[in-house]
């Protein structure tokens, strides 16, 4: 009897730890699927580099309670956001992991919303014929899916997306209105839907037709558009102005569009914007102004050429690394594979000699069996041995090659200072390492009249200006600081764990050591000063989770800009902010020097007695 009340009570609490743990596993479920929804939410709006650590938290959650769906989902937000800020290796291989986890749910529609981000990054990597199999492919799925006909008109987008950017504009517009007809007054999907036919007429040269799509959209969508829908609108009106001759007001649309695009990574549009402006001011016999837009619009288009060329030499070099070491892996096995066939045949052989000897032999026999048996190990642990030395030797070689790249990748090749990618890659883990209660100071600095320079002695004597300049930056600055060419004459300097007041003498100490310097060109001696503009991070300790370190970038810049404006050779920096609770970023950062004429924020600065401009 006590035996039978035993195994009762054993079952019974076998029973309840079931019951508890399905409902432990529920809760945690709901619980990432709030936190992933949050993070969606917030992240409709812009990209944010501050979002990866909590977006791969959600995503190791995810994976270990088997939601293979927002796993998916995070990886593709991440692709994303790698894709805006232009690291598209990782963010291609990112993609193709999504691919290859939706084929394995066998879920269509989230297989078909990996397809189309995948389309967006090969356009972005100008690969059409790539964008179009996938597309075809993502037709495939969406129609076998007769009773879903909102991810029909995302494929139908996207395949509009592709003829436009082809030059086919006909079928674009075909595609386009088979999307309308489905989207059933869908405001997200018919704004976009609008937009593209908008541009597809402005191809066309219609662009009566499309100042009546544009006043559709404004009217009924405008309010819930994003950033990037309001961009392209502005540029698609005021494309259509010009087209209409009505030159002031495509030069005034397309300033206010231009105005958008400041502080953001939409260069292609904002390229857009400057070469219908230089177009504007030649029709308006305005020569002046259209050769300064001219040229902006040249240097915004070198910008993104160069881009997309150093993004697309850093994918083939990844896929030949990748490609060579799946051969050496491959050769390696098959070398394996033929010397364990040999040791079955040997093997073999000595099983048949035993049995075909005469009995009298067997001591002799089995003898010599076994020094041929110790002489086969030694001689497989040789050559075990020798193979592991070899892929030692070419693992330690790939590993080498891996590292002389990524040194590439992240220097710039002109100075041998640090570039944008690498400063974006490294700045979350330096900022996490940032001890509490200290300061990060970003420091942006600047060389005065750099284009003169260029202009009078030619661009190679511009880049021994860089190199030179770089070298004082690098004996002016700490091992622990972080030093990085951040584009043209402009250089950016980021010094961890170091007070206000200390970053005031370091600064100065730049500008005397820039100032003092002789930089020898073309065998003269010419002297240069730099504009300088910094601020800590974080702004206060009451501000540290509202305003980010991207803002406090900004606010550096705004700094940089206002000492140039007051005066040249001369460094302007952010101590304090008054009124925190009444603090705006986004209002301050678009009134720098408004609010330093108000004593809203109080500025530290090199040159006595400088006054703000009006």
């Amino acid at each position: 009897m006590s035996w039978l009340r035993i195994v009762w009570y054993y079952c019974l609490i076998l029973f309840s730890y079931e019951i508890y743990g399905d409902e432990d596993t529920l809760v945690q479920k709901q619980t990432i699927s709030m936190a992933f929804e949050q993070l969606k939410y917030r992240m409709e709006s812009k990209h944010e580099l501050s979002v990866l650590p909590q977006l791969r938290v959600i995503r190791n959650q995810a994976k270990h309670y088997a939601q293979r769906t927002i796993e998916i989902q995070t990886i593709l937000i991440e692709a994303s956001i790698r894709q805006h800020f232009g690291d598209y290796k990782h963010s291609l291989s990112m993609h193709y992991q999504a691919l290859e986890l939706a084929e394995r749910v066998g879920k269509p529609r989230i297989m078909v919303e990996t397809l189309l981000a995948i389309i967006d990054l090969e356009l972005d990597l100008e690969r059409y014929d790539h964008a179009q199999r996938y597309v075809n492919q993502a037709t495939q799925i969406a129609q076998a899916l007769n009773q879903d006909d909102e991810l029909l008109v995302h494929v139908k987008l996207w395949r509009a997306k592709i003829y436009l950017e082809k030059g086919s504009f006909r079928q674009a517009l075909y595609e386009l209105e088979l999307g309308q007809k489905l989207a059933k007054n869908n405001s997200p999907l018919s704004a976009r839907l609008l937009l593209i036919e908008a541009q597809v007429a402005l191809r066309l040269g219609n662009y009566l037709v499309s100042r009546t799509l544009l006043n559709e959209f404004s009217l009924k969508y405008m309010s819930s558009a994003n950033d990037k829908g309001k961009l392209d609108y502005q540029l698609a009106l005021a494309e259509s102005a010009l087209q209409a001759g009505e030159f002031s007001e495509a030069i005034e649309l397309a300033m206010k569009g231009l105005e958008q695009t400041f502080h953001t990574r939409y260069l292609e549009e904002q390229a857009s914007l400057q070469r219908l402006l230089a177009s504007a001011y030649a029709q308006l016999s305005d020569y002046q102004q259209a050769h300064l837009y001219l040229k902006r619009y040249s240097l915004t288009e070198r910008a993104l050429d160069q881009q997309k060329r150093n993004n697309k030499v850093l994918q083939l070099e990844a896929q030949y690394a990748l490609a060579h070491q799946q051969q050496q892996v491959s050769l390696l096995e098959k070398d394996n594979a033929i010397q364990a066939q040999q040791i079955v045949q040997h093997e073999q052989t000595l099983e048949n000699t035993k049995l075909t000897q005469q009995r009298w032999l067997l001591i002799g026999l089995l003898c010599l069996a076994a020094v041929l048996f110790i002489y086969w190990r030694w001689q497989s642990r040789r050559y075990t041995s020798k193979l592991e030395m070899q892929v030692a030797e070419r693992t330690a070689e790939l590993k080498e090659r891996n590292k002389r790249l990524q040194t590439l990748s992240f220097t710039d090749s002109l100075t041998g200072l640090s570039n944008r990618h690498y400063f974006f890659s490294t700045i979350d883990s330096q900022i996490n390492a940032l001890p509490e209660k200290h300061d990060m100071i970003f420091c942006i600095v600047d060389i005065d009249h750099f284009k003169k320079i260029n202009d009078t002695y030619g661009h190679a004597a511009g880049d021994l200006v860089l190199q030179s300049f770089a070298d004082i930056l690098k004996q002016c600055t700490r091992n622990s600081d972080l030093l990085v060419r951040w584009g043209g004459e402009e250089f950016l300097l980021v010094m961890p764990d170091m007070s206000r007041r200390d970053a005031q003498e370091a600064v100065e100490r730049i500008r005397q050591q820039v100032e003092c310097f002789p930089f020898i060109v073309n065998g003269q001696t010419v002297q240069c000063t730099c504009s300088i503009g910094f601020a800590p991070y974080p702004l206060t300790p009451d501000l540290q989770e509202q305003v980010s370190w991207e803002q406090v970038l900004e606010l550096a810049d705004g700094g940089l800009y206002l000492a140039k404006e007051v005066h040249r050779n001369t460094w302007i920096g952010l101590d304090s902010v008054r009124q925190l609770s009444a603090f705006d970023v986004e209002y301050t950062l678009k009134h720098y020097k408004e609010q330093v004429r108000q004593g809203n924020i109080v500025v530290s600065s090199s040159y006595v007695g400088a006054e703000i401009p009006a």
